[in-house]
């Protein structure tokens, strides 16, 4: 369990009891804790100065006091004081009231001033009230003789208890208030007042004018208690613990308990006890509301659940949604998104001393409202004569109508219907949204159409040399008559699929429209060439540049050749090589052979030559035997020979 430690201060409550001479504060004077809680409880006192309580038993003020302002005891308009003596009473004169002690010794930390006052209760004069804002009582002190004064609290006509004096001088009062009769007041004293020269004076800096606005004032007490002031007296806890002023009794109790606590001088006289001070523990008795089941009708309304009445324990109080997770009190249940659940939130309520109670609410989805089918009724290709149809159920119908919502074809197509039933329509995709005042379901449905014609043509070839003859089938479907539009101006109508032959000299784009009996048709399109054709052969002497196909015209010259019959290969660059010096071939080879049959040489290719060399060799003079091959240009023709040849050196 979660432990709750109470360390309270002295200006929260406290129990305080003086006489002349003791002075005692107890704080806390009451208190709540939770089961097992420390507690921790201050007493301090201490033993008045003879100057430090003060009252007007003798109907004078106290040596070194002054006033200003009408100045009474006996007054004509006031309950007595509490304790049936007389008493200071302010009245206004030439001058606002006021009411100034001696200067004091209080240079000890903390302390109160404690006084009895009453604001006059009636409305008319002298013992007019004080009934505007501005005109209540000041507390203030000066640690300077009066040179400068700050103001601790001001007291309004209706006891509210302001850090400043106001100039406003509304709210006005309009009857009696708490400050109409006596009542006992204690004031911290300001640290900063914790001089070894301070006065306090009673202020009042506006009236109405004479005899209007006066208060009384009785047994006043300035004690400074902290430090060297509280070191003359000696505590006794009734229940067994005795100390100082500073006494601290601390523990963790079970169960309720009460205890005074006793004032003795050093010497060990009796002077004054406190009130009796009770710690309550508190009991397990939380308790609060909150409902077993939410509803919800649709999927993105999240129902919102709240704990309340959470009473019997110590706050602050914690509600936890484990699930979501969340600490929201109220708290929206998420759905999910689910069109039908049922989901369980656990929670765990808890309060100030960690006293929990474990529970959950169930989350019961239910969609209502709902598009149980959309039916599609097929269009014909060219005539708008299908339909779409939704069936609703759960509408929510009070107090607002379901709003049906068709449009298409197409999300985006602005045309739309607030209807169950569209009519009338063409082929391709519908959307159907319906809203009621509890929730919204949307769905799609396509509307086909019913056996188009569809065109389709084939064409061979779709290019060739002008002029060519191309042969056109027609392939199409749910069709019974069609027009063929060739592209160069003719055209023809069929009513079969039969082919179609048209020669071609250019280009052209050819047309095929497919109808069927209701004259609904569809169209398709195929386009044919017509090539530059010629010899694309630049060996050919026919050679055309610009033609793109070969139309078998290209025309290749013989080869011309020269065979030398002498060489001289004697290393003067000058008929050094036996060649042969050809044009319009592909390919020359050549085999050259001595008189006795020997190979001395064999080459092939665009330019073989023989050096003259057998085996590195140069060969003797003599006569050699040359059978020779070349091939035409384009290669599909050779041309054969023999001579003889002499090396001469």
């Amino acid at each position: 369990m979660r432990k709750l430690v109470l360390f309270i201060s002295i200006l929260v409550t406290s129990s305080q009891l003086f006489s002349q001479n003791c002075f005692i504060t107890v704080t806390p004077m009451d208190t709540t804790v939770c089961p097992g809680s420390p507690v921790s409880v201050t007493a301090m006192a201490s033993l008045l100065n003879s100057n430090q309580s003060f009252n007007f038993n003798t109907s004078s003020i106290p040596a070194g006091w002054t006033t200003s302002g009408g100045l009474g005891f006996a007054p004509p308009c006031a309950p007595a004081s509490p304790d049936g003596t007389a008493f200071y009473w302010a009245s206004t004169t030439s001058s606002t009231p006021a009411i100034t002690t001696a200067s004091f010794d209080i240079h000890c930390p903390g302390g109160y001033v404690t006084f009895e006052m009453i604001y006059a209760n009636t409305f008319t004069s002298p013992c007019e009230q004080l009934d505007q804002w501005n005109e209540g009582v000041a507390l203030q002190y000066s640690t300077n003789n009066g040179g400068t004064w700050t103001t601790i609290v001001y007291y309004t006509w209706n006891g509210t208890v302001l850090t400043s004096i106001p100039t406003a001088t509304t709210p006005g009062a309009s009857g009696t208030t708490s400050m109409s009769s006596w009542g006992s007041y204690t004031v911290p004293i300001p640290p900063a007042a914790n001089t070894t020269n301070t006065r306090f004076r009673w202020f009042q800096q506006n009236t109405s004018g004479n005899g209007y606005d006066n208060w009384g004032l009785d047994n006043i007490v300035i004690n400074a208690m902290g430090g060297s002031c509280s070191d003359n007296v000696d505590l006794v806890w009734s229940n067994g613990l005795t100390g100082d002023s500073n006494t601290l009794i601390s523990g963790a109790p079970g169960s309720d308990s009460t205890f005074t606590i006793a004032v003795y001088d050093t010497n060990g006289v009796y002077q004054c006890s406190s009130a009796p001070i009770t710690i309550h523990v508190y009991d397990d008795n939380l308790s609060y509301n909150l409902q077993d089941y939410a509803y919800s009708y649709c999927p993105t309304t999240n129902p919102s659940v709240q704990a309340t009445n959470i009473t019997g324990a110590i706050p602050p109080y914690t509600v936890n949604w484990t699930d979501i997770p969340s600490t929201n009190n109220p708290q929206a249940l998420p759905t999910g998104g689910a069109e039908h659940d049922t989901i369980t939130y656990h929670v765990t309520i808890a309060d100030g001393c960690g006293f929990n109670r474990q529970d959950s609410v169930i989350l019961i989805v239910n969609k209502l409202l709902n598009i149980d089918s959309l039916v599609p009724y097929n269009a014909s290709s060219c005539n708008n004569d299908g339909a779409v149809v939704a069936y609703v159920s759960g509408q929510t119908t009070i107090p607002t109508q379901p709003i049906y919502h068709w449009n298409g074809p197409g999300a985006t197509n602005p045309s739309f219907i607030n209807s169950t039933v569209w009519t009338n329509r063409s082929p391709g995709w519908y959307y159907f949204l319906v809203t009621d005042n509890v929730c919204t379901d949307y769905d799609s449905v396509q509307v086909e159409p019913k056996n188009p014609p569809m065109a389709v043509i084939s064409a061979n070839p779709l290019a060739g040399c002008d002029p060519f003859d191309v042969v056109f089938q027609n392939n199409s479907q749910n069709a019974t008559h069609y027009l063929w539009t060739f592209g160069d101006g003719t055209s023809v109508t069929t009513n079969d699929l039969s082919s179609q032959t048209h020669t071609y000299s250019s280009d052209a784009q050819i047309m095929l429209v497919a109808y069927d009996a209701t004259n609904c048709s569809d169209t398709t399109y195929i386009s044919v060439s017509v090539q530059i054709c010629g010899c694309t052969d630049p060996l050919a002497e026919n050679y055309d540049p610009t033609a793109v196909a070969n139309d078998g015209s290209c025309n290749y010259p013989q080869p011309v050749y020269n065979v030398p019959n002498i060489f001289t290969p004697n290393g003067d660059s000058n008929n050094d090589y036996f060649e042969i010096e050809a044009i319009n071939y592909s390919n020359i080879e050549f085999t050259i052979v001595n008189r006795w049959g020997n190979l001395v040489y064999q080459g092939s290719g665009l330019n073989p030559k023989w050096d003259g060399k057998i085996n590195s060799t140069l060969a003797d003079d003599g006569v050699f035997f040359v059978t020779f091959k070349i091939t035409n240009i384009k290669a599909d023709k050779i041309y054969e020979g023999q001579t003889f040849v002499h090396l001469v050196r």
